[in-house]
């Protein structure tokens, strides 16, 4: 199972803030989940998107009229694992919720052992979601979820972000623009080159 993981290098001493390695997402199948809520619990939405090698190859949003940030995650996260077994593992799933990483990479298991109560015999939030999650993770060795900052520059990570905030506004009646736009910033464009 895998670990979690940070994918950024620490900058030179005396900076504070890092820098993102971009190198890690040029090459292979790399899926980002992401759900957000506004307010929390309110009106939220889900949305994954899929690169390879680099490029965007597919994408995908929801919503829900009254739901929690947690479940939006949880429902990305799913989504995602969905994504990436119909595209053929091995693959990197990259979320930037804690709780939905370390969820799936950590907790879950015990939850399972625990007939998917938490310690003390507590009620297990979200349920339905993470047996939803352990199912599809079954038999899909070769799929390795990870945690990845979120609003740091990682452009599976923004246009995982833009497209739950689409979902949200799909459940709200709010139209959201159609014409094509370019995610792959300069900046990406020439780590790919390289």
């Amino acid at each position: 199972m895998a670990k979690w993981q940070n994918f950024k290098k620490p900058r030179p001493a005396g900076k504070t803030f890092y820098e993102i390695d971009h190198a890690a997402f040029a090459a292979g199948l790399h899926v980002f989940a992401d759900g957000a809520c506004d307010p929390n619990p309110g009106p939220g939405g889900w949305g994954v998107a899929v690169f390879r090698d680099g490029v965007e190859v597919a994408s995908d949003h929801g919503g829900d009229a009254d739901t929690t940030n947690n479940r939006m995650e949880l429902t990305g996260l799913l989504r995602g694992i969905e994504a990436a077994k119909a595209l053929g593992p091995p693959a990197m799933l990259w979320c930037d919720s804690q709780y939905a990483v370390k969820g799936a990479n950590e907790w879950m298991h015990n939850w399972k052992k625990r007939g998917w109560k938490k310690p003390g015999n507590e009620e297990l939030k979200n349920i339905e979601l993470w047996q939803a999650i352990d199912a599809a993770l079954s038999g899909a060795d070769q799929i390795t979820i990870r945690w990845c900052k979120g609003h740091a520059g990682i452009i599976g990570n923004e246009r995982a972000d833009e497209l739950s905030n689409i979902g949200i506004a799909s459940v709200l009646g709010v139209p959201v623009p159609q014409e094509p736009v370019d995610y792959l910033t300069a900046e990406y464009r020439d780590l790919l080159a390289e």
